[in-house]
């Protein structure tokens, strides 16, 4: 199995196990928690914030999951990349998508807060 076949091997399960994460999230299945969930002070505060937050971001998580693992996966095939740059890529990817899905939920955190 070469590095290219590898590195889809493991943008998929990467991808599953995220997606795997945000489920309970999206269907509002967790509890105010220390360790699993958006936890920030304001969530951490209010049951029915906790359960919006969690399932906005569980929401916009498995999009952002689905969106970096289709981008990693199109510039893997499309475009061969050198080796020491495949995971470096994917991380990126990934990193981005993921980072836009958390500042989403900021401000969707912040603007809930601020309408009670």
């Amino acid at each position: 199995m070469d590095i290219h076949t590898k590195t889809i091997i493991t943008v998929l399960a990467v991808s599953l196990l995220i997606v795997g994460v945000a489920v309970p999230l999206a269907l509002r299945w967790v509890p105010r928690n220390v360790i699993y969930g958006f936890r920030t002070r304001t969530t951490l505060s209010d049951d029915k914030l906790w359960y919006a937050a969690n399932a906005y971001f569980g929401r916009k998580l498995i999009v952002a999951t689905l969106l970096g693992c289709a981008l990693t996966l199109a510039v893997l095939i499309l475009f061969p990349l050198p080796p020491d740059l495949l995971t470096p890529v994917a991380v990126l990817f990934f990193a981005v998508t993921g980072l836009f899905a958390t500042l989403a939920t900021v401000r969707f955190v912040r603007r809930q807060s601020k309408l009670k």
